[in-house]
């Protein structure tokens, strides 16, 4: 299991490679919108309805 700096580190790094600019939103927002699979993909956080 990776550390959660690490992986803020590689979700920001993965928006910015597909050109979103998220530097508006903190560590918490980030982790709530955006998640790091297993493989190493970036794939968005299922929210509930």
């Amino acid at each position: 299991m990776i550390s959660t700096a690490t992986k803020i580190r590689r979700i920001r790094d993965k928006l910015s490679r597909i050109g979103i600019r998220e530097n508006n939103l903190d560590d918490d927002a980030i982790l709530a919108a955006y998640s790091i699979n297993q493989i190493g993909n970036l794939c968005p956080v299922p929210r509930a309805r």
